[in-house]
């Protein structure tokens, strides 16, 4: 179950991420209300160049929901040790090696400046 909620994120990233890119890194950050997130996405090129890309309204929306049922999943599991639950994450992934990394936030980390 929640390596399918990973995996779900992933595909939307990779689907929306333009064709040079070899790295995506992306910051998710839900509102304590679980009503709105934050978003910055951008990638690597093959020739190790930072560019920031832009996703539609519908991935952003997908990666919304994902998300809610990836914090209901840790909550339900008892996975936050009974610990306040994350307020978002980093997602890392290598498309070159079919990798996927998830680096959980506990505070505010998008400043609204690098916010897309």
């Amino acid at each position: 179950m929640i390596d399918d909620l990973y995996n779900k994120i992933g595909q939307i990233l990779v689907i929306s991420c333009p064709d040079d890119a070899v790295k995506i890194v992306t910051g998710i950050e839900i509102a304590e209300e679980n009503d709105a997130a934050g978003y910055y996405f951008y990638y690597l090129d093959n020739k190790n160049n930072k560019k920031e890309f832009v996703v539609d309204s519908r991935a952003t929306d997908d990666i919304f929901y994902t998300m809610l049922e990836l914090k209901r999943y840790f909550l339900d599991n008892n996975l936050t040790n009974g610990k306040p639950i994350w307020a978002g994450c980093i997602v890392e992934i290598d498309i070159k090696n079919s990798k996927i990394n998830f680096e959980f936030k506990y505070e505010p980390f998008i400043d609204e400046d690098e916010e897309r």
